[in-house]
């Protein structure tokens, strides 16, 4: 940690810190944004009662002895019941021509003619005249190291204003601009320069030591930013020409749409900018009338080329204006051919149970399956779960594209006969395991020899799994993400990307938050915004207990209820908003206290604020996350009088 002196100004970093990084909200409110919620008097340069409790009514005094011909009366300056050396320099008040040792003589400090007219210490012209009192504290200016209680020491406001001419000691905001000093210091900004300012003054929380709690309002984006989608393929011997489809436009369409939106597409499409992406297939079990030697349940894993490749989600690759899907990924699409199968319906609901759990699973009945080897299927990272190795703070979405109904699906005459294929999973298990891991569906139905069979399972399972999106026609309702008519194997493509669009722009999820203290390595995007930022750690206030964790001056995020009409979600509670509409805003209150921080130099934190699921899934991008910063004033103890 080291300290950065500037003009008027002490403050405790980083090395690091100096370039406060660039955050949203940068709007500049005219009341700074600061509400207390803590009582007491509140002074102002403008306001008070006559000087304060000490010197508010008749004649200061009665005997105008001036000892240090500061044209402060001797009983003024030491009352008889204060100790008499303000500053504890050795010498006393009465001949100490700056009391309070803050580099402002006490003859300029007796007097501000910034109050209102009538008030003590407005006009002195007498040694028993009133001293000025400006943020009405009952402790005059001349004996006050921070006159206007603003958080910023006289001393240090003195050498931003030497002159005094823009009054900075006894205003809060003496540029008048509308960000008060303390943040202007704290921002790099000028204080005495109305055409400096923060740019990002609104995102400043000023918590002096017991200074009572603050609230601050911050609007989010809640659209899906972050999502691994897993591609689900029934390879079934009717599925070529989609599968051909798929192949042929994963590349060129689906993936750059994916991660750069379509805004000229009808609705928009917005972007998913942190998409990853995986591939899977599903035929059914090999024996009886269900499946033909061969088929699999389920499949993640393939020999390609005598090489063992998994279809894991991972990040796209950027190809010119393109993207190719990750190299696995991608040369297991290449390889799909349809082929086997045996009755209409197909295995899709076991195979979500057993990509969502991973868990083991053997079909018996004729024969017995189980998933390839190695199961339960490794993942690379810790913490990424299910077969495609979700990443745990991404929104798992599975693209399910098929033409088939499901076994054991919601349509009873398509159950699996457990004498010939025991061991399954029922159609509730599935969707409990999906709920499991917060996962979305979307459906794509392809159509085939059964019309609306597959829409009809696709449908009902995106109903049950909250796969759903709002329709704003008609006075609004609630879809599945599933389409109303069957897709031709031609169409697939853009299917796929329309769906994945009304997720991202319009699907229903919940909403609340989550804290941090904000650190950052240095080189990487540590915010969220697309961009590197740069290394940064909160400096160390307790020895030995490493940067402080600026999250724990956060007391408390609660929503705060819309006034649009119609409202962007269905219900909120004292934490969370409940089925909010795609990239809708919301608003959050974050309450901050500093009852434990009492630093000697004007101290600055940060902490990042993200919006996300319930179960920690990120949502709103760039948008979605807030810096806040906490600044915190130089702890100026009173002195002895």
């Amino acid at each position: 940690m080291r300290r950065i002196v500037a003009p008027g100004l002490l403050l405790v970093f980083t090395s690091a810190a100096a370039g406060f990084a660039c955050a949203p909200d940068s709007g500049l409110p005219t009341d700074n944004g600061f509400t207390s919620t803590s009582s007491g008097a509140s002074g102002t340069a403008s306001g008070g009662s006559g000087g304060g409790s000490l010197f508010d009514t008749g004649p200061g005094c009665a005997d105008p002895t001036d000892e240090d011909g500061d044209l402060v009366a001797d009983s003024l300056e030491v009352p008889e019941d204060k100790s008499g050396d303000t500053d504890g320099d050795g010498l006393p008040d009465k001949s100490d021509t700056d009391s309070d040792g803050d580099g402002v003589s006490d003859a300029d400090e007796a007097e501000n003619p910034r109050l209102d007219p009538g008030e003590g210490g407005q006009m002195r012209d007498d040694a028993c005249d009133l001293l000025a009192d400006t943020d009405a504290d009952g402790v005059p200016d001349l004996r006050d190291r921070d006159s206007d209680n603003d958080g910023v020491a006289d001393a240090q406001e003195i050498a931003i204003d030497p002159s005094g001419a823009k009054g900075c000691r006894v205003l809060p905001d003496c540029d008048a601009d509308g960000v008060i000093d303390i943040v202007e210091l704290a921002a790099g900004s000028n204080p005495a320069d109305a055409g400096s300012l923060p740019e990002n003054a609104g995102l400043y929380f000023v918590l002096p030591y017991q200074g009572g709690e603050l609230t601050r309002d911050f609007t989010f984006a809640t659209g899906v930013a972050r999502a691994d989608i897993y591609f689900l393929i029934d390879t079934t011997a009717s599925m070529q020409p989609a599968i051909d489809a798929l192949k042929a436009s994963i590349s060129t369409t689906i993936l750059p749409t994916i991660l750069n939106g379509d805004f000229n597409a009808v609705p928009p499409i917005p972007a998913i900018g942190d998409a990853w992406i995986g591939v899977g297939e599903v035929r059914d079990v090999p024996w009886g009338a269900y499946g033909q030697p061969g088929d699999a349940v389920y499949r993640n894993r393939f020999t390609i080329n005598g090489k063992a490749v998994a279809g894991n989600v991972a990040a796209p690759v950027k190809n010119g204006a393109n993207f190719d899907p990750p190299a696995d990924v991608q040369s297991i699409l290449q390889s799909l051919t349809a082929a086997g199968g045996g009755d209409g319906p197909e295995a899709t609901t076991q195979a979500l149970w057993i990509a969502s759990t991973n868990k083991p699973y053997a079909a018996t009945g004729l024969g017995v399956w189980t998933p390839e080897q190695p199961y339960p299927a490794p993942c690379s990272s810790p913490g990424m779960f299910a077969v495609p190795c979700f990443r745990p703070d991404s929104l798992p979405v599975f693209v399910i594209v098929t033409d088939a109904p499901f076994h054991n699906g919601p349509v009873m005459a398509h159950a699996y006969d457990p004498a010939v294929a025991g061991g399954t999973k029922t159609y509730a298990e599935t969707i409990n395991a999906l709920d499991a891991i917060h996962a979305r569906v979307v459906g794509v139905p392809v159509a085939g020899g059964n019309p609306g069979a597959a829409r009809a399972d696709l449908s009902d399972l995106a109903k049950n799994t909250g796969s759903l999106y709002h329709d704003p026609a008609f006075g609004g309702s609630n879809k599945p993400l599933v389409p109303s008519s069957d897709v031709a194997s031609g169409e697939v493509s853009k299917e796929v990307v329309r769906l994945l669009g009304l997720l991202a722009g319009a699907g229903l999820h919940d909403v609340t938050t989550s804290k941090a203290s904000y650190a950052c390595a240095g080189g990487v995007d540590c915010t969220g915004d697309e961009t590197p930022d740069p290394q940064y750690e909160n400096p160390e206030l307790v020895p030995g207990e490493g940067p402080f964790d600026a999250s724990a001056l956060i007391t408390q995020v609660a929503t705060v209820a819309s006034q649009a009409n119609p409202l962007p979600y269905a219900s909120l509670d004292a934490k969370t908003f409940y089925g909010v509409r795609g990239s809708a805003e919301v608003t959050f209150r974050v309450h901050a206290k500093n009852d434990s921080l009492k630093p000697s130099a004007l101290t600055v934190l940060r902490a990042l604020i993200r919006v996300q699921t319930p179960a920690g899934q990120i949502l709103g991008g760039k948008d979605g996350v807030k810096f806040v910063y906490f600044v915190i004033p130089e702890h100026i103890p009173a002195g002895p009088n």
